[in-house]
Formats: C-alpha cells, sequence, structure tokens
C-alpha cells in the first residue's frame, strides 16, 4: 500500500486523488481552489508516494505553468470626458485622446 501526497508551496492549490494505491493506479493531480495568474503564474511542487517499508518513497516534481486569460474588463482613465468643438472644424481633426487598460 502506498500514500500519495504533495509537498511543494503552492501545493495547497492542489488535490489528489487516489491518496492511497495499492500496487498501480493513475493519480489525478486537479484544481482545489481558483487560480489567477496575477496573483501566481507558475506551480512548482513534488508528488510522493510513501510505502509502509522504510526508505520506499518516490516522488516526481509537477511544473504547472498558467497561461495567461484577459479576464479583467477594460477601463477608461476617466469616467466622463467632455469635448467642445467648433461647426466648422476639419474632418480628420483630432478631437480626444482616451487611455484604455484592462
Amino acid at each position: 500500500m502506498f500514500e500519495v501526497y504533495l509537498v511543494g508551496n503552492n501545493s495547497h492549490h492542489f488535490i489528489i486523488s487516489p491518496t492511497s494505491v495499492q500496487g498501480k493506479a493513475d493519480i489525478r493531480i486537479r484544481v482545489a481552489i481558483p487560480l489567477d495568474y496575477e496573483t501566481v503564474d507558475r506551480y512548482d511542487f513534488d508528488l510522493f508516494a510513501n510505502e509502509s517499508v522504510p526508505d520506499h518513497v518516490g516522488y516526481a516534481k509537477v511544473k504547472i505553468t498558467l497561461i495567461n486569460e484577459n479576464d479583467n474588463r477594460p477601463i477608461f482613465s476617466q469616467p466622463l470626458y467632455n469635448v467642445s468643438l467648433y461647426e466648422n472644424i476639419t474632418v480628420g481633426t483630432s478631437v480626444l485622446t482616451v487611455l484604455m487598460f484592462s
């Protein structure tokens, strides 16, 4: 019987199943809490399998890199822009520059 577990600074963001294995099994790593690229863009931790016999420990490194998704709505630098123009302004004249970011 093997006990399977994750170790590392960011391993709490993920869960594994099954956590106990007899012989051979597919171990699944799943997201446990929402991930945010702007907070953490990479996760490095270790997957361990520990048998009840001393020194029978196996491990593998796990590296997960998030791909940034544009999950923020566009924001303008100010909520209102007022512009006054003469009615005979030349066609093509720039009347306003607006800063926007997401």
